[in-house]
């Protein structure tokens, strides 16, 4: 799904380097209201295709400013983010080229260029000399009724060293570092969390317990 590149680094080093502070306003003319349209049609019966499912307040860095406590929607199958226009009347679907990063019902959401030029968005779950995010894709299957439903599904990954390394399964992890797997064994144990069932808290920990120790 991913390939390494290396731009990684620099993306990662420019993402920790984003200024805090909010240059332009919420007035008619602000620049956040530019995009298009969201027009996209579904059955609220079967589900959606945000993520989370519900409207939240969130905040977002658009054309290099920072929004915050906005109305905002994050389709995770078209892998937009959506806000209400000036009017609040129509979804307005943001610019990805102009959209670096978005926050929602507290959870980080950062744009990499690990697929295509336009970039893609990861929450990021752990931030050190590692970075460990997670891909939330919402695809449509059709059940034996013939209804298309949606369904959420994930894949967690690591970026390290300028590489993308997909965590798929437990041993996944001990290959982080080849020199200490013994330790990252014990770490897992110590965790608590089963990786098939919580494979992001158990890769959260692991990591976590490695950077403390400086690996």
């Amino acid at each position: 799904m991913f390939r390494s590149t290396l731009f990684v680094i620099t993306i990662i080093c420019s993402l920790h380097s984003f200024a805090d502070n909010v240059q332009d306003t919420l007035k008619d003319n602000s620049l956040l209201y530019n995009g298009t349209e969201y027009v996209k049609q579904f059955n609220s019966a079967t589900g959606n295709p945000f993520l989370p499912t519900s409207i939240y307040t969130g905040s977002v860095r658009y054309y290099e400013n920072w929004y915050r406590d906005i109305e905002l929607l994050y389709d995770c199958q078209d892998d937009v983010v959506i806000i209400r226009d000036v009017q609040g009347s129509l979804k307005l679907q943001l610019i990805r080229e102009k959209l670096d990063a978005f926050d929602i019902a507290g959870r980080n959401f950062i744009k990499l260029k690990l697929v295509n030029a336009r970039g893609e968005f990861y929450e990021r779950i752990f931030s050190g000399r590692r970075m460990l995010l997670v891909q939330w894709k919402k695809v449509t299957v059709t059940d034996n009724s013939r209804t298309d439903e949606f369904v959420l599904r994930k894949t967690v990954f690591v970026l390290q060293d300028g590489k993308v390394i997909t965590l798929d399964r437990v041993s996944d992890l001990y290959s982080l570092d080849k020199l200490h797997q013994r330790e990252l064994k014990r770490f897992y144990r110590e965790s608590g969390f089963n990786f098939r069932k919580e494979p992001i808290k158990a890769s959260q920990y692991v990591i976590s317990q490695m950077e403390a120790k400086g690996w």
